[in-house]
C-alpha cells in the first residue's frame, strides 16, 4: 500500500522560475514559501497573495503552503503588546485569503526573537559547512542570523509568553476552522528556555501537549521540525512527537533535518550522520497513519554550491524519496 507522503519544494522566499523548474525535474510540484516577499508593512493584501499564487503556478507547479510572516506583522501578539489585537484582525484577514486561494497549510512559531545561531562556518562530511549553535556563545556574541526579530522586550516567564499564545489561538482557531487552513506550530530553534530575555515555551514534547489541549482544534497541528526534536533530545524525542501526535492525525508537514548534540550545543549535519535513524523515523511516519508532506529544510553548504543550495538540496530529496520508494515496496512484497 502507498504511503500517500509526499515531498514538498520548500524555503523558497521568492519566485525564481529557474528553482520552481528544478524542484520539478526532481519530481516535486507542490510548493512552500517561508517568509515570501509579498509587499506589506502590516499584512498581505488579498490580490497580491493571488497575484503571487498565479505567477507561482505559471511554472508548473502549486502552492500549498506558506510558512511564516514577517515577525512584525504579530511581534505585539507574542509580545502581548498595545496594538495586539490589530494584528490579531490582521493576520485572520490573511487566514481568509490563504482559504478562499486554497493554500491548506499556514505555518507559524511563537518565538520573537526567531531563530538563533551561533556559527555558519561549522563543519560536517568532507568539510561542507553547516550552522551550530552555542549557549555560552550565544550569551557572550549574540545572534549570527541575519533576520528581524525584537530584542528590545523582556519576558522572562513563560506563563506569560503561554497567556500570549492562547489569547492568539482563540482569537485565530475558529477563523481557521472555517476557512479550512491547518495552523502548524514550529518549535522553538534553539529549544532552550530564553533567548534575549525572552522565554521559549515550544521546546518540548510536554509543551505541544500542552499546545495541543488548549487549543483543542482540528485547525491547530505540528509542523514536525525534526530537527528541533532531535535538538531537544535525539530519537527518542523524535519519536515520541510521532507515536502521540501522528496517531492523532495532529502531525501537518514535516521538516526533514538532523543535528548532532544537544540542546544548548549542536551543530546541523546531512540526514543519516545525525541523532537518529532517517529510514526508522521515515518507518514510523507510516505507521503512525501520516499522510502529508516531507520536505529536506536546512541543508549543508556544499562546495561550488548556489547560495539556495541546489546541490544539497537534491541529495536530501532524492535520500527521502529513496526511503519513501524502498518503505511502500517493502509493504508490496
Amino acid at each position: 500500500m502507498a504511503s500517500n507522503i509526499k515531498l514538498l519544494g520548500c524555503q523558497l522566499n521568492t519566485i525564481d522560475p529557474e528553482t520552481l523548474i528544478y524542484f520539478q525535474q526532481l519530481g516535486i510540484t507542490d510548493i512552500q514559501y517561508n517568509t515570501p516577499d509579498i509587499p506589506g508593512e502590516k499584512t498581505w493584501a488579498f490580490e497580491d497573495i493571488k497575484a503571487y499564487k498565479e505567477k507561482t503556478e505559471s511554472y508548473g507547479v502549486k502552492l500549498v503552503c506558506i510558512e511564516n510572516v514577517p515577525i512584525r506583522f504579530y511581534d505585539k501578539v507574542m509580545l502581548g503588546l498595545p496594538g495586539r489585537d490589530e494584528q490579531i484582525e490582521n493576520y485572520i484577514g490573511l487566514i481568509r485569503s490563504f482559504g478562499k486561494l486554497g493554500i491548506t497549510y499556514f505555518g507559524y512559531h511563537f518565538t520573537p526573537t526567531f531563530v538563533w545561531r551561533t556559527s555558519y562556518e561549522a563543519k560536517t562530511r568532507g568539510g561542507a559547512r553547516v550552522s551550530a549553535y552555542n549557549d555560552e556563545a550565544a550569551r557572550r556574541d549574540g545572534n549570527r542570523v541575519a533576520y528581524a526579530a525584537r530584542l528590545d522586550v523582556e519576558i522572562p516567564d513563560p506563563e506569560d509568553m503561554w497567556k500570549n499564545h492562547e489569547y492568539f489561538m482563540k482569537a485565530i482557531l475558529p477563523e481557521a476552522e472555517k476557512a479550512g487552513v491547518k495552523m502548524a506550530l514550529h518549535p522553538d530553534d534553539p529549544p532552550v528556555a530564553c533567548v534575549s530575555g525572552v522565554a521559549r515555551i515550544f521546546n518540548s514534547f510536554e509543551s505541544y501537549v500542552r499546545a495541543d489541549r488548549e487549543t483543542n482544534s482540528p485547525a491547530w497541528g505540528v509542523d514536525l521540525c525534526l530537527g528541533c526534536c532531535s535538538e531537544m533530545g535525539g530519537a527518542p524525542v523524535v519519536e515520541r512527537f510521532i507515536d502521540y501526535f501522528g496517531h492523532r492525525g495532529k502531525i501537518f508537514y514535516v521538516h526533514f533535518r538532523d543535528v548532532l548534540g544537544v540542546p544548548d550545543d549542536f551543530r546541523e549535519c546531512y540526514l543519516g550522520e545525525g541523532n537518529y535513524n532517517p529510514a526508522r523515523v521515515m518507518r514510523k511516519l507510516k505507521e503512525s497513519g501520516f499522510k502529508g508532506y516531507v520536505c529536506e529544510d536546512h541543508v549543508p553548504i556544499m562546495e561550488s554550491d548556489s547560495k539556495f543550495g541546489h546541490r544539497a538540496r537534491a541529495y536530501e530529496i532524492g535520500k527521502l524519496q529513496g526511503l519513501i520508494s524502498m518503505m511502500d515496496y517493502d509493504d508490496e512484497k
